[in-house]
């Protein structure tokens, strides 16, 4: 389970103990930094963690100084500067050399918990969202940090900033995000007063559909990889004694399918990624030509690249815009259940991230991509804020 399902669990199944619980999220980082934005941890009151915002170097003085940054129940963003060149950032085991916001949310509040309720919903429905939130402002308009647009394909569904002077431009950004499919810090003005303020404008996708046909041994460890990514698996097989739930109890659905009916049930298209792992040819044959239509935006087959060839040969379908790997997976060196599981899951990846999949040290540039910035040059997040390296003294 990934980290927003994780802590979308916790505020489920532990209402009482979340209900006191403080919510960090990056909303943005300047320079290099382990994390980027939307990345969050959950801190609840008996001292668990769930989910995190560095790469170990923050989540001690965050997790310390939560609730005084949140004191009275009033939401604030801390800046951590891992890149000051003291002894308080070696000290403190940082020096990523970067700039890293962080918004600190006592989850009790109104606005939190319409959010997460928000968000929490469209996972369970399968369908992306645009959660936008301020996160800096001057001025007294009334826009104050934590103010949230939320936003579904259909429109404005809530948040503080529903109906309110400033909904219109944040609107503009959250279409924008919604085709980039990427989030990105919007710095705005309030038409009324020229107030200054910054929204974190995030992209929350749903969860990546894999379709793994074959419920075969090497099946097994693939399931377990996806489900840490927070996929959405489901495992098909024609034989009732491999696909149980026994032997995928992660997998979200475990079917056996009709042998001359194998989709029945399994609904393939852009956003699904499907990895044909049957080991058996005339079943491939089938299933491909129930797949191919339906345009996966990722085809995974077990086999040589001849075996393939031959597949999609006899099957005779256009495989225009299908991105299809055979042998499937990333150059591991992989020769066991489990090695290639995770050269499939890194391969699967790799894809969905628009990446190659090389080694990162052969990387031209960035190892991420950099943070979007949009809208005005007054980058107020970025400007006249304190910086919370003095604060792990």
């Amino acid at each position: 389970m990934n980290e927003l399902d994780s802590i979308l669990s916790i505020l489920a199944t532990e209402p009482e103990i979340a209900r006191e619980a403080v919510l960090t999220t990056v909303v943005h980082v300047k320079g290099s930094a382990y994390r980027r934005p939307g990345a969050r941890m959950l801190i609840l009151a008996d001292g668990r963690r769930v989910g995190s915002i560095s790469g170990g170097c923050l989540e001690g003085d965050v997790c310390r100084k939560a609730w005084w940054f949140t004191e009275g129940g009033r939401p604030s963003v801390r800046v951590y500067d891992t890149s000051a060149d003291s002894d308080a950032v070696w000290e403190f085991g940082l020096g990523c050399n970067g700039l890293v916001h962080v918004l600190f949310e006592r989850v009790d509040q109104p606005g939190v918990t319409e959010s997460l309720s928000f968000v929490a919903r469209a996972r369970a429905e399968r369908r992306g969202v645009v959660v936008a939130t301020v996160v800096a402002a001057d001025g007294t308009s009334g826009v104050s940090i934590g103010a949230r647009l939320l936003v579904d394909a259909n429109g404005v569904r809530g948040g503080a900033l529903a109906g309110t002077a400033c909904e219109g431009e944040v609107l503009e950004h959250a279409h924008e995000c919604f085709l980039r499919q990427k989030g990105f810090l919007a710095h705005l003005a309030d038409p009324h007063d020229g107030t200054n303020y910054d929204v974190f404008v995030e992209w929350i996708g749903a969860p990546l559909d894999l379709v793994v046909f074959g419920a075969g041994h090497d099946a097994q460890p693939l399931v377990r990889f996806a489900k840490e990514f927070g996929w959405r698996v489901t495992v098909a097989d024609g034989r009732a004694n491999y696909a149980t739930r026994a032997r995928f109890p992660d997998a979200d659905r475990v079917m056996v399918f009709d042998r001359e009916n194998p989709l029945k049930g399994i609904g393939i298209s852009r956003e699904t990624a499907v990895v044909l792992m049957t080991h058996n040819y005339p079943q491939d044959a089938v299933l491909l030509r129930q797949i191919l239509p339906g345009k996966p935006r990722y085809l995974g087959m077990l086999g040589p690249s001849s075996r393939a060839a031959n597949l999609l040969e006899e099957v005779g379908l256009p495989t225009a815009g299908i991105d299809i790997h055979a042998p499937v997976g990333l150059d591991l060196g992989s020769d066991a259940p489990v090695s290639i599981a995770l050269a499939i899951v890194a391969e699967i990846q790799a894809v969905v991230h628009g990446r190659d999949g090389g080694f990162l040290k052969r990387r031209s540039g960035a190892i991420h991509d950099a943070a979007v910035e949009s809208g005005a040059a007054h980058e107020l997040l970025n400007a006249n804020q304190e910086t919370a390296i003095c604060e792990l003294t």
